[in-house]
């Protein structure tokens, strides 16, 4: 395998890595959940329900500990002894009366590593994400209540309830002020807005329940955690305002002349939309807002970084392109897919580099930025306040950093840990974090978040004038960058650096460049057969290494066999395992050297990885079309000859055997372009089994020759397997199979 491969898959497992932080209202995991605790009676986990409750605990509890132990990061646990939490919590669980008991205890056990990115989100916190009602309707422009075809439609597990609190609700959001639940932002025209509650005004009560207490109890103490304000926002919002459309609500609240007053509001269906799950990333309430400020300065908010949500932000890029002017509003997003932050900043940047790095417990994973057709290329600044959080902060540390933005508000969450998710038996999801941080200045932002170039904290007085101060401010930045530019004061904003590695020794390791993204990669040592200059020299071999290389030739059906075939056309299924991630695979390949390989990955899109005789390049739903040059280029060529197994000697410069490994020969052949590939080969069947981090398997004939039916690709701990069932020789290939397709991303 070619490093090209080392591309896909980090592109591939960058885009679903690191769920949201705070995506949820995690109802009944911490201390403001009690009011509306008894209402919540979510259906999912009820298969689960009907096993052996003690035993679908036992199971719980070992899945969640073994997870940590096995794939955090950090093998140190920050200093924690990870074995003695599990002598410690161990007999508690045991001792669960509840599902509810153990997941309380499980978050407790997590919360001992006090990170972010570790929580336990019970069945009645996970939404139901019901295609009729929230996706297929919506997107038809029918009304929430009208139903779509039922052949039309699929629904998760989840809570039903939960889908309807966060679906529909009064149009506000809120912050904590001063220890004050303050409304900071009304929907125009909506329910809130017409029973006359404002920006400014204290939410005193719901319903009769005070929602003061809860706050009191659980800011007080030192070092309140940026997480605590993220739930009690989601637990106002949507446990307490949120619920059955039409129903009615008495909010008590204290308006601008400090009198106490209440107001009946109507519930309604929100002007957002339910995110579809993706593997085990439950379903998200998202919102997405665009449009043209005074001074033509163009606003794009969004709440979360979801994977439908990508299309429709590039729209909204693409249609503020004139503007003098762009405001990224991140406040109060709490993350999401990692991948659309390479995505974003395709759009708005004109260089490729990288946001940042992460670390796994086994290997550095790169985080890369395209830049897209027609970037935009005005001032820019970006908003964020101390709900922004994970990719909302990588996001805006990579423009601060590169200089191509500026940022405004107040310092972020601090959560910026790469996580995964696990469904437990007890039918809960475990959020882990399975990977760290840190940005090309080497900023690790966990547990520092980003700090704004200009402060400005959101005040009630403000508010109540009808003022939102942080973007008010954020458009005079605007101003002054456009001014600084017209006037030839300050220069523009430059592009984002170029690419380079993290200098932290945990980092450290051999690196190459492909298309200006770092991907790990094995360079030749001087004097070992790299290649001088730009002629190329012949091909080099050892007797050992030719017959280890001519037994495979053979095995999987000889030279004639392979050389005689056009075309080949594979299809089958591809899964994220740790994810719970799975597509279809579909790879198109013609002699000489055309191939493309699509892989479609239901509720994220279509990623495509194609050579079509002279060109290559990646079109990936969430992280945009990227065109392969320098070394890219060769790597992709080279993939894409369909004779390559018999063209080992065109492709390569030279060819060493390095003896026996456990089972296998092992094979070192050097790239024109000076690094080292490994192949592996059975000793017994001489068939490749492993070639520099992807794993062969289940060879079957097909026709005259032989071809692996199930292919492993392994990059820093995360994997993806593909798996074929049907794989046709020499039928005839529409040449559409090698065109890119176009989408947002490909317009200029």
């Amino acid at each position: 395998m070619s490093q090209i491969f080392k591309l896909v898959i980090s592109a591939a497992l960058c885009a679903a890595l690191s769920a949201p932080s705070t995506g949820l209202p995690f109802g009944g995991t911490g201390p403001v959940a009690g009011v509306r605790a008894a209402q919540r009676r979510g259906r999912a986990g009820r298969v689960a329900a009907r096993q052996d409750p003690a035993r679908r605990r036992e199971a719980a509890f070992r899945v969640v500990w073994q997870t940590v132990k096995d794939e955090h990061f950090d093998p140190t646990f920050g200093g924690l002894d990870w074995d003695a939490v599990r002598v410690r919590y161990a007999p508690r669980a045991a001792r669960a009366r509840s599902d509810r008991e153990l997941h309380l205890l499980l978050q407790a056990m997590l919360n001992e590593l006090h990170q972010s990115h570790f929580a336990i989100v019970p069945p009645e916190s996970i939404p139901r994400f019901n295609a009729r009602r929230w996706g297929s309707a919506r997107a038809e422009g029918k009304g929430a209540e009208e139903d779509a075809p039922d052949e039309a439609l699929e629904e998760e597990s989840g809570s039903e309830e939960m889908s309807v609190r966060m679906m529909n609700g009064i149009g506000v959001d809120v912050r904590v002020l001063g220890g004050q639940v303050v409304i900071t932002r009304v929907a125009p025209d909506g329910p809130a807005a017409r029973a006359g509650l404002r920006p400014g005004f204290i939410i005193k009560s719901v319903d009769d329940a005070p929602v003061g207490e809860f706050v009191k109890v659980a800011t007080s103490g030192p070092n309140v955690p940026p997480l605590t304000f993220v739930r009690i926002r989601g637990e106002i919002l949507i446990n307490y305002l949120g619920g059955t459309p039409g129903t009615e609500v008495r909010v008590g609240y204290v308006d601008e002349a400090g009198r106490e007053r209440q107001a009946v509001v109507k519930r309604e269906r929100l002007s957002g939309e339910m995110s579809p799950p993706l593997g085990n990333l439950p379903p998200m309430y998202t919102e997405l807002e665009s449009k043209r400020l005074p001074g033509d300065v163009g606003y794009v908010r969004f709440s979360a970084f979801t994977p439908q949500l990508m299309e429709r932000i590039c729209s909204a890029l693409r249609s503020l392109g004139d503007a003098r002017g762009l405001v990224i509003d991140l406040r109060g997003n709490p993350g999401g897919v990692m991948g659309i932050a390479s995505g974003l900043s395709g759009l708005i940047t004109t260089r490729p580099g990288l946001l940042g790095v992460m670390r796994t417990r086994t290997g550095v994973m790169p985080l890369p930025s395209f830049p897209q057709k027609s970037p935009y290329t005005g001032p820019l600044v970006v908003l964020i306040d101390g709900l922004s959080g994970s990719t909302a902060e990588v996001l805006a540390a990579a423009l601060q950093e590169s200089g191509r933005a500026e940022v405004v508000g107040e310092r972020s969450a601090g959560m910026v840990l790469g996580a995964d998710t696990r469904k437990l038996p007890t039918g809960a999801i475990l959020l882990y974090a399975r990977a760290s941080f840190m940005t090309m200045e080497g900023v690790a932002l966990e547990g520092r978040g980003v700090i704004p170039d200009v402060e400005k904290k959101l005040d009630r007085e403000s508010l109540l004038r009808g003022r939102d101060e942080q973007l008010e401010e954020a458009v005079r930045q605007v101003q002054l960058r456009k001014s600084g530019e017209a006037g030839g004061g300050a220069p523009p904003p430059p592009p984002p650096p170029a690419p380079v590695i993290v200098k932290a020794p945990a980092l450290a390791g051999p690196v190459g460049v492909v298309s200006g993204v770092s991907v790990l990669s094995e360079r030749v040592p001087q004097g070992a057969g790299a290649v001088e200059g730009a002629g190329r020299r012949s091909f080099v071999s050892t007797p050992e290494a030719e017959r280890v290389m001519q037994r495979h030739i053979e095995a999987i059906g000889g030279r004639e066999a392979l050389k005689a075939l056009k075309t080949r056309v594979s299809e089958g299924t591809c899964t994220l395992p740790m994810q719970n991630v799975t597509g279809k695979v579909l790879i198109y390949e013609e002699a000489p050297n055309k191939r493309s390989m699509e892989i479609n990955v239901p509720n994220m899109g279509v990623m495509q990885f194609a050579f079509d005789g002279a060109r290559g390049w990646m079109q990936h739903p969430l992280m945009g079309f990227v065109e392969y040059t320098d070394e890219a280029l060769p790597l992709a060529r080279r993939e894409a000859d369909f004779h390559k197994v018999v063209n080992y000697s065109e492709q390569y410069v030279r060819m060493d055997y390095m003896g026996v490994r456990g089972k296998t020969n092992v094979l070192y052949l050097t790239t024109p372009e000076g690094s080292i590939e490994e192949m592996l080969f059975d000793v017994t069947s001489g068939l490749l089994v492993h070639h520099s981090g992807m794993s062969f398997d289940d060879y079957r004939q097909v026709g005259a020759v032989k071809v692996p039916f199930s292919v492993r690709l392994s990059f820093s701990g995360l994997e993806m397997a593909i798996r074929l069932e049907h794989v046709t020789h020499d039928a005839p290939i529409n040449p559409a199979a090698f065109a890119e397709t176009g989408n947002c991303f490909t317009r200029r």
